[in-house]
């Protein structure tokens, strides 16, 4: 599944009539009222494929499904959808859609389409991003599917624009639909940066950019996009990026490779290509419309992945949306009803297929960063593996791991890491023992040192450790794949030991 878009833009046909409307400022998206964030934080729900309709409606009742998104701590949804959906069939009924591809099956009770899809979504509160997948509804995404950049075979320009007009006239007045995407991820043998440039300039059209399957925005660190600083449009503009373990057929090398400094490279390309666009004078949002892992948990590498990648989304605190809601396709590569393994529904979507995984990324769907704050800042201690984060119960010296909604506060001058407005310390008491706190803070053991990008240990080289797998509490272990010795030959994955230091004033 190599997925969607180069990047997202909040515009006025869609924001007009909202009472709380949304724009930037900054790195951060934020309500037009009162300017205070808004974090995007939910999962995609694919309707551009086959019978051109989200997924699942044939499974269960649209008002259910729409609950359990809400229930599962979600605030938006990026709703997929094919051009020809509302260009060259747009006069087709469900009915005849679904009859034209011998969905026989999948006929009964489907009533209701996208729109009511949006409406009972917005019923629950959850916020609506428009996402142009393809123009022919097929699954996406390759290099000479006819879909990758303007003047591709099924790629035309002119019909592409006809159906942004379309839709965003049709949910104008829908306070809840907050965002268009306005194309899938930009691919392929004709992709060049001056035509990139010519389609993604809001001036002219509110239209999309990006390439490379929305892995690289470099050319804005050459020329930034021609926005007049009169344009309603300027404090619209959000930019797209998507990754999963196997990008640039690197699934393998999160288990070939040591992953201290594998993972350094991945987060170092992404910071080079995408995140840059957070910083500087320019700055704007980054928004994660895509990343994903495979749910049914039997993919060595994506388990490792998401490891990496959500010490990447908390420390840079980033908009995202997982790849993806849907557990089946009603059409998908001529089989119907087709497993989607990288969803978060089960087949039937009745249930989450991995609530592990859901447990991690509840981690980062809280609001870590809030611009307007002017509370002091701190350290959470984020345990990226298992999504949790160190914390000290009242009354106690004791060091836990918990759920991140309930985590301590720290701070890390590069030798001590304190307990903020307390005079204790972390402290190591030996290896394979517990860490606890301690007020001896010029002690050795309560000394840690970086010897890793997520990896610290004390004076006697034992890293910070947990694997609730071999014991509930936080231990002093050997340092894995860290330190001196074999660092650039050692693949023993070394996770357990990651604890990212993520800076927060909330």
């Amino acid at each position: 599944m190599q997925a969607f878009t180069a990047f997202l833009v909040l515009f006025s046909l869609l924001t007009r009539a909202f009472s709380v409307p949304l724009s930037t400022k900054s790195r951060w998206i934020i309500d037009d009222v009162g300017g205070q964030r808004v974090k995007l934080v939910g999962g995609n729900w694919a309707g551009h494929v086959g019978p051109m309709l989200p997924e699942g409606l044939d499974k269960r009742p649209l008002s259910e499904i729409a609950g359990h998104i809400a229930l599962m701590g979600f605030n938006s949804v990026r709703l997929t959808y094919s051009t020809y959906m509302f260009t060259q069939y747009s006069h087709l009924t469900v009915l005849q859609s679904l009859r034209n591809l011998s969905l026989h099956d999948a006929i009964d009770g489907m009533t209701k389409a996208q729109e009511a899809v949006i409406n009972q979504l917005a019923s629950h509160g959850i916020m609506i991003v428009l996402d142009n997948q393809v123009s022919k509804p097929i699954w996406c995404c390759g290099d000479d599917d006819g879909n990758g950049f303007w003047g591709d075979e099924y790629f035309d320009p002119k019909d592409w624009l006809r159906s942004l007009h379309i839709v965003a006239h049709r949910y104008k007045n829908n306070p809840m639909v907050v965002a268009m995407s306005l194309r899938n991820e930009i691919r392929g043998k004709r992709q060049n940066a001056k035509d990139w440039r010519k389609y993604s300039n809001p001036n002219v059209l509110i239209l999309v950019g990006g390439l490379s399957y929305a892995l690289d925005l470099t050319p804005l660190k050459t020329k930034a996009l021609n926005i007049k600083a009169t344009s309603k449009l300027r404090n619209k503009i959000v930019y797209e990026s998507h990754r999963y373990a196997f990008t640039m057929g690197q699934s393998n090398n999160y288990l070939r490779k040591p992953l201290n400094q594998f993972c350094d490279s991945v987060i170092a390309d992404m910071e080079n290509r995408t995140t840059f666009v957070t910083r500087g004078p320019n700055a704007a949002p980054l928004y994660i419309s895509e990343f994903g892992v495979n749910m049914l948990g039997n993919q060595t590498y994506d388990n490792v992945f998401l490891g990496c990648f959500l010490a990447y989304l908390a420390k840079h605190d980033l908009d995202w949306n997982m790849w993806a809601l849907q557990g089946s396709y009603y059409l998908r590569d001529e089989g119907q009803g087709v497993e989607e393994q990288y969803g978060m529904f089960t087949t039937n979507w009745t249930q989450i297929r991995n609530p592990d995984v859901h447990a991690k990324i509840l981690s980062v769907q809280q609001m870590i960063r809030d611009p307007k704050s002017h509370a002091p800042r701190y350290l959470r201690m984020y345990h990226p593996m298992t999504g949790r984060c160190l914390s000290v119960n009242d009354n106690s010296t004791q060091i836990h791991a918990t759920d991140c909604h309930k985590f301590s506060k720290w701070s890390y001058n590069n030798l001590v890491i304190q307990l903020n407005g307390t005079p204790y310390c972390l402290a190591s008491s030996g290896e394979d023992s517990p860490l606890s706190l301690t007020t001896d803070c010029d002690s050795k053991r309560s000394t840690w040192k970086a010897v890793s990008s997520y990896q610290l240990a004390d004076s006697d080289n034992l890293c910070m450790h947990y694997d609730p797998s071999y014991s509930p509490y936080v231990l002093a272990r050997k340092c894995i794949c860290a330190g001196s010795g074999n660092r650039s030959s050692c693949v023993e994955n070394p996770q357990s030991q990651w604890f990212q230091r993520v800076l927060s004033n909330v």
